[in-house]
């Protein structure tokens, strides 16, 4: 069972439910240590056109009057809660080109970012990771992390694997070719490289054909875990991977998803860490 989680949604992004402090409530309740929140960051509004940005759901992101006073309410949290739990302020938010700017200026407010990644700066375009990538293109989405990590804003690495969601072969198929274990060294390799967490996401069991067969989750991607679990293997103690409730309601602390996915950890045999590191 989860003790501490850093990847917390709430009702300001606009599509989950639930106050900061009834995450941070069930939390105690679960007798956790720390929780992260760390809603959908704001989307800046000069990134694309109208139609793209509500093509890519960015009206699900707080928006930058929201987040200040997300901020300010987390500080008060903070303080009320401290001789119960560690609290972290934090974001999950996207990186796209010519606005290194802005995130600095969110990161100034917070105690640590999550990079999501859910869509990607792609020639002149931007490409949804759910439904666009594929063997000719997915050296984008791999070159848009680089980028974001390289920036040194972020910490964490949500679901690194979605870039699977709807992955196309050569064959035409969503399969985990070796273009696809090609991206996940990448990823593996980059992480290490720049001391950033790589996450197992729990949430994405929402979105599995069959919830009992591994085979046809979506992410966590099964095959991906198998190229990690062949890299940590050979490379002991290097790669931070944490498990990501990925919250969207309070009772998500504690889903049926996390010990589905907890079950996989341990028949693969990962050596997962319960806790981040990051500055006060």
């Amino acid at each position: 069972m989860l003790k501490n989680n850093y990847h917390t949604h709430m009702k300001y992004c606009n599509h989950a439910i639930g106050e900061s402090k009834d995450y941070i409530d069930y939390a105690i309740k679960l007798n956790f240590n720390e929780i992260g929140m760390s809603d959908h960051g704001p989307i800046p509004l000069n990134s694309m056109n109208e139609e793209k940005w509500y093509a890519l759901y960015c009206n699900e992101n707080m928006n930058m009057d929201t987040f200040e006073k997300y901020v300010s309410e987390l500080d008060e949290l903070k303080i009320i809660n401290k001789d119960k739990i560690k609290i972290y302020k934090a974001l999950e938010t996207e990186y796209l080109d010519n606005h290194e700017d802005f995130y600095k200026y969110l990161r100034s407010k917070l105690d640590y970012m999550v990079l999501g990644m859910h869509f990607f700066n792609y020639n002149d375009d931007i490409l949804d990771t759910y439904r666009d990538v594929n063997y000719l293109n997915v050296d984008g989405y791999y070159n848009a992390v680089e980028k974001a990590i390289k920036s040194g804003l972020f910490n964490y690495l949500a679901h690194p694997d979605l870039y699977l969601f709807d992955y196309k072969s050569k064959n035409g198929i969503n399969e985990f070719d070796s273009k696809a274990k090609e991206i996940c060294l990448k990823l593996i390799n980059l992480c290490v490289k720049y001391d950033i967490y790589f996450e197992i996401n729990a949430n994405g069991l929402k979105f599995a054909k069959d919830i009992n067969d591994r085979s046809k989750w979506r992410y966590p991607n099964i095959e991906f875990f198998k190229c990690v679990k062949e890299y940590m293997d050979n490379n002991s103690g290097k790669l931070k991977l944490i498990i990501g409730a990925d919250a969207h309601k309070p009772i998500d602390l504690n889903s049926n998803n996390i010990k589905l996915v907890e079950d996989m950890i341990k028949d693969l045999g990962l050596d997962v860490l319960d806790k981040i590191e990051v500055g006060d």
